[in-house]
């Protein structure tokens, strides 16, 4: 039903509810091209219908009551002088959306576009980048971050860590890069035309190469502060996540895994009857597989016999991985005076597997590194069993050390 007339509230309070999958409008006549549209669930909204080129537009204005008969007849008013300069007003609300755009719907979008190309460990630490250092510009616009507050940003994350800071605007630029590809105005023009972190374009922190390992004559020291996770004194509510320390910090010292490979790991990554490790979607994008030594065989048996979930090492929660465990990290340095990363563990494996005269090729191969010698990589396939007296000589050289 299509009806005009002069409305008043009396009349839009009274108007009656139209039958089932039917729709009634009613057009104003004070306000030319002003109409209430009421559905069947009872509904009423205020649209502008008007003709752009000989094309139909319509654009919803809002719904009676929350919209008042005086706001819907002024918005009328304003949507129409656009209309009548030939600009599509759904083209404006989209193009104000825009540019007030927020960082974190940035940053959400970009995960969301991204999400096919990035891995899950790289989402995750994006977002404890976005967390742990910018978490208070969530809100901002883009348009209002500049420059000279991206600097400033940068140099107080420096203080605490140029690694991190230098992350951060890493992930920062990408995100701004996102936006410039991506949010346009109704003539196809970027919204967003400057990235601010171009301003630190020449003052990003060096970084240096890291070359930490945790040196033999040091090692016996660092085992016993490892083993003696458990039992801190200290440590009486989450005993359990200190022992699954110990045993994560120890398997990425005798295995040369990645701490992100590590901390994730499932049991369905482990076969036992084989006595193998076998882990899809690693850093370099290829399959990693590679034989275990019985002295970590032993330890995943004794984790394996309490485990509650599908992780080798949770967290309080039994049903989710590890967290970063910095608190614990922190408790060897102390007790053994050796400093190190998590990292480091990876790169002492490494060492100590070329002190040991173990065949780069085959350090290479136990590391996960992809291989850019065309000869090595399609003509000499080395075999899983190749790799298990190596693995065996590196773990008898740490049990060594440790005694």
């Amino acid at each position: 039903m299509d009806k005009h007339s002069n409305f008043t509230v009396k009349e839009l309070n009274s108007l009656p509810t139209p039958a089932k999958g039917s729709r009634d409008t009613y057009h104003d006549i004070n306000v030319a091209g002003l109409t209430l549209r009421v559905t069947a669930t009872g509904v009423k909204s205020f649209v502008i219908r008007k003709r752009i080129k000989g094309r139909p537009i319509m654009t919803t204005l809002g719904q009676y009551p929350a919209m008042t008969l005086s706001q819907a007849r002024t918005a009328a008013r304003e949507s129409l002088n656009i209309f009548s300069s030939g600009i599509n007003p759904n083209d404006k609300k989209i193009e104000q959306r825009v540019k007030s755009i927020t960082l974190q719907e940035a940053m959400s979008d970009y995960i969301s576009n991204r999400r096919h190309a990035l891995k899950a460990t790289t989402i995750k630490d994006y977002h404890a980048i976005f967390n742990n250092f910018l978490f208070d510009w969530s809100n901002k616009e883009l348009v209002s971050i500049t420059g000279s507050m991206v600097a400033k940003r940068h140099t107080i994350i420096g203080d605490r860590s140029i690694y991190r800071a230098n992350a951060t605007m890493r992930l920062l630029r990408a995100v701004f890069n996102f936006a410039i590809s991506e949010y346009e105005d109704s003539n196809d023009v970027p919204i967003i035309t400057h990235n601010p972190v171009q301003k630190i374009r020449r003052n990003w922190f060096r970084e240096s190469v890291r070359t930490n390992v945790i040196e033999p004559n040091n090692l016996k020291d660092w085992f016993r502060a490892v083993n003696s996770l458990p039992n801190d004194k200290a440590n009486t509510t989450h005993k359990n996540t200190s022992k699954t320390v110990k045993d994560y910090l120890i398997l990425l010292l005798f295995t040369g895994l990645r701490p992100s490979e590590g901390i994730n790991l499932e049991w369905s990554n482990i076969d036992f009857n084989n006595k193998l490790l076998s882990i899809q979607d690693t850093k370099n994008r290829e399959d990693h597989t590679m034989p275990l030594t019985q002295y970590i065989i032993d330890l995943l048996k004794t984790r394996k016999e309490t485990s509650m979930g599908k992780f080798v090492f949770p967290g309080y929660d039994p049903h989710k991985a590890l967290v970063s465990p910095n608190k614990q990290v922190k408790k060897v340095i102390k007790d053994s005076g050796v400093q190190f990363l998590l990292h480091d563990l990876r790169r002492t494996f490494a060492t100590y597997a070329d002190s040991l005269e173990i065949q780069h090729n085959t350090i290479k191969r136990l590391m996960n590194h992809k291989n850019n010698d065309v000869t090595s990589a399609h003509y000499i396939h080395q075999s899983i069993e190749t790799l298990r007296k190596p693995m065996d000589k590196i773990t008898n050289y740490i049990l060594e050390q440790v005694k």
